[in-house]
């Protein structure tokens, strides 16, 4: 179990304190390259993945955020993967190409609901991920996150203190 305390900048006039606290480390291998799964409820989830997942991973992202100015093109450079959910055959090659990127230790990470929680209850999960690591024959390594949705609410860049927690599940 990790836990840290991230002071985050707002807009003036202060700081946010929020807390993080990460648990279930012991569950990953390394070497290992997982399809990794977690809900999403906030922007904010992002954050608590690349703090306190310690894993190499890449996104599966929907391309209507490759759009967004600064965040587009460098999630493009880092070597993310852009999904078009409208487009079947599409979606398919680009998963494709993905495969190339998931290996050594390198995983790639989902959110099956393919969008925000707007009421913090689960929405059904799309197949992509299952089926990524049924055909690469890896794990599926199932994060949950909580808090994050009253640290930074959707549609809104307001950031409230509160406390996250990141729990990996074997």
């Amino acid at each position: 179990s990790t836990m840290v305390v991230v002071m985050w900048p707002l807009l003036p006039p202060g700081f946010a304190p929020i807390a993080v606290r990460g648990t279930g480390r012991g569950h990953i291998d390394v070497q290992q390259s997982y399809v990794v799964i977690a809900n999403h409820q906030s922007a904010f989830d992002i954050f608590v993945l690349y703090g306190f997942l310690g894993i190499d991973f890449k996104w599966i992202m929907k391309h209507e955020l490759r759009k967004i100015p600064g965040i587009g093109i460098g999630c493009e450079k880092v070597g993310h993967i852009f999904i078009d959910r409208s487009d079947h055959d599409a979606a398919i090659k680009s998963l494709s190409r993905a495969r190339q990127k998931i290996v050594n230790g390198t995983s790639v990470i989902f959110f099956p609901e393919g969008t925000r929680s707007s009421d913090g209850r689960l929405k059904d999960f799309k197949k992509g991920a299952f089926k990524m690591a049924l055909d690469l024959d890896l794990p599926i390594l199932p994060v949950t996150i909580t808090g994050t949705k009253q640290i930074l609410p959707n549609k809104t860049l307001d950031l409230f203190p509160g406390k996250a927690l990141m729990k990996i599940h074997e």
